[in-house]
């Protein structure tokens, strides 16, 4: 997967721990209830900046289905402005559960806790697909609704199908969690069965 996005999905791994409600004071036992609430407002003034996070990291240890993100007790340390003897080393270790998922040449790592990636090209198309089969309810053809719509016949006939996808399949592409392969390309490419056990056993392998 590119580097980028690799790197991204650490840091949001690490800013997840570290603003959790639970961890500074465990890490640092003795702290006063005021130096708590100063380590929290060093870790709230980071925000959404991934090389912040990144920098936190002493190094990266890769299993079987996790990551193990071991992070710089010097680092921490300064950034919170607190002795390093102070903190419980066992703490800054990290565990990230991933899966693996592959599309074509593709390769995304998907954590446990990732924020869902909605899909905005297929959540659109399925609308369309509805939208062009009540057209057709109404009676109006294909040509007609292409016409109209001014895109080829041959497009709304493959991306019809999305229109009959069973509910909870479309309440998961809504949600962001749909197979990663499951994608509006997949589709133009691969004819949807009617049956939704069909579809979702279709779906599932992907």
């Amino acid at each position: 997967m590119p580097a980028v996005e690799l790197e991204s999905k650490v840091a949001h791994v690490i800013a997840k721990q570290l603003t959790a409600p639970s961890f500074i004071g465990p890490l640092f036992p003795d702290a006063t209830a005021a130096e708590i609430a100063d380590a929290e407002a060093k870790i709230d003034a980071i925000g959404d900046r991934s090389t912040s996070w990144l920098e936190l990291i002493k190094r990266i240890d890769l299993n079987a289905g996790e990551l193990n993100i071991c992070l710089d007790q010097k680092r921490i340390a300064t950034l919170f402005e607190r002795d390093s003897n102070e903190q419980l080393q066992d703490l800054l270790t990290i565990k990230a559960p991933f899966q693996i998922r592959k599309r074509g040449v593709e390769t995304k790592l998907i954590f446990a806790d990732a924020p869902s990636q909605r899909d905005e090209t297929l959540i659109k198309n399925i609308a369309k697909a509805h939208h062009w089969f009540e057209q057709i309810k109404s009676g109006k053809t294909f040509s007609q609704i292409a016409a109209n719509d001014q895109v080829s016949k041959r497009r709304i006939q493959q991306m019809i199908e999305l229109a009959f996808l069973a509910p909870d399949i479309i309440r998961d592409v809504m949600d962001g969690a749909q197979p990663i392969g499951f994608t509006s390309d997949w589709c133009l490419r691969h004819a949807i069965p009617v049956n939704w056990a069909e579809q979702r056993a279709l779906i599932a392998t992907l």
